[in-house]
């Protein structure tokens, strides 16, 4: 089904439209002039470079930014082989764009966000949107090294673009340009501009916490002094490691440590049976407490909509645009089920709210009531904009 929209609110002006070709894009009807358009691509549209030239032609004065996804999400929609477009005019709000190019050593780049955060101007910054194609490994430290050297009262959200399984599958857009290896963050300042956010991921807790006695980067190897691998079959259905690439999302782990003080998600990826540990998506640093988790849809279902929930119900925006990333992992844990997750968000916010995102390969939030930002797996982040 094509999705067209047309929204006018108060200051901002929103126009939302589902591209299946290239054609698609000599129809975009709309009366303003926009002031950023996101594009989020799925990996399977044909004709990237094509589309995004048409559509840089057709609004040379936006800022054009974007990026691949997993499945695109538009209105109450899940949906594959497109492109979501969305077109913002804000009324008061000023908008800048600011990108980087990605080190090609790990250890480098918690450095590089150091040095972004600085090129950044934070004057009047009210949030980040960020966009990258950072490998999930390195995505905390690229994270921290920005949080690090922005101002505190500054918010960060956004995500990691999609991938295929293999590397350089994904990419991001850059003011209408292909774009591989690179962050980009789009700044919103001014005052009349209301930010909110949110992410939760509704797992349910299978087992006792217990402490990382010895790793390696993203490797798990050894739990309470034995074999991470032992410790996990210890408590895992067998069926799982039949088919670890696919199963194992749907009991991932949840770890807290110093940087991670409200705990985060992560992916189990693989095992290394000879080793006997786990491979994860991030670093897992020895003394982190750990617990496997467990996924049912019907509580990741729930816990996308307590994530709106609590935005709705501690504020009174108007939430005029809401931004919706989740996570692949939560796409195939629920499979056909997935749109579900998204009709639980959207029924939360008013009728007029609309709504554009895709599924990633990394959430970019703060927890609620929080600044920090934090990057999560199989986790939905929602962020709000709207202007008063």
């Amino acid at each position: 089904m094509t999705y067209v929209n047309f929204f006018l609110h108060k200051s901002m002006k929103i126009f939302r439209r589902q591209i299946t070709a290239k054609s698609d894009i000599a129809h975009l009807e709309f009366s303003f002039e926009p002031d950023v358009v996101f594009l989020f691509v799925s990996l399977s549209y044909e004709g990237v470079e094509e589309s995004l030239t048409e559509i840089t032609k057709r609004y040379p004065r936006a800022i054009i930014i974007g990026g691949t996804t997993v499945g695109e999400i538009i209105g109450r929609e899940v949906v594959d082989g497109t492109i979501a477009l969305a077109a913002i005019h804000f009324e008061s709000t000023k908008i800048q764009l600011f990108g980087v190019d990605l080190p090609a050593e790990a250890d480098e780049i918690y450095a590089t966000g150091k040095s972004f955060a600085n090129d950044i101007d934070q004057n009047n910054l009210k949030h980040l949107f960020i966009l990258s194609d950072v490998q999930t490994l390195s995505a905390s430290d690229l994270l921290k090294g920005l949080s690090d050297n922005l101002k505190s009262e500054i918010g960060v959200t956004g995500g990691l673009a999609g991938r295929s399984t293999y590397i350089d599958s994904n990419f991001i857009i850059e003011n209408g340009e292909l774009k591989r290896n690179r962050i980009v963050a789009l700044g919103l300042y001014g005052d009349s501009l209301q930010v909110n956010y949110n992410a939760r991921g509704g797992w349910d807790s299978y087992g006792v916490e217990c402490l990382v006695t010895k790793s390696s980067n993203n490797r798990i190897l050894e739990v309470d002094g034995r074999p991470a691998l032992d410790f996990y079959k210890s408590r895992i259905p067998s069926n799982v490691f039949n088919d670890v690439d696919n199963e194992g999302f749907k009991y991932p782990i949840k770890v807290r440590n110093e940087q991670h003080t409200n705990p985060v998600i992560r992916a189990l990826l693989s095992v290394d049976e000879d080793e006997k540990s786990l491979i994860m998506s991030e670093e897992i640093p020895e003394g982190s407490y750990v617990r496997i988790m467990r996924g049912n849809i019907d509580r990741l279902i729930y816990g996308a909509e307590t994530s709106a929930k609590t935005i709705i119900e501690d504020n009174d925006n108007d939430h005029q645009l809401a931004i919706l990333i989740s996570c692949a992992g939560r796409r195939k844990v629920m499979g056909d089920l997935v749109s579900d997750e998204i009709v639980a968000v959207m029924d939360q916010f008013p009728e007029y709210t609309k709504s554009i995102g895709f599924y990633s390969y990394g959430e970019i939030s703060p927890f609620y009531g929080y600044k920090t930002t934090s990057l999560h797996n199989l986790t939905m982040c929602i962020t709000t904009f709207s202007e008063s």
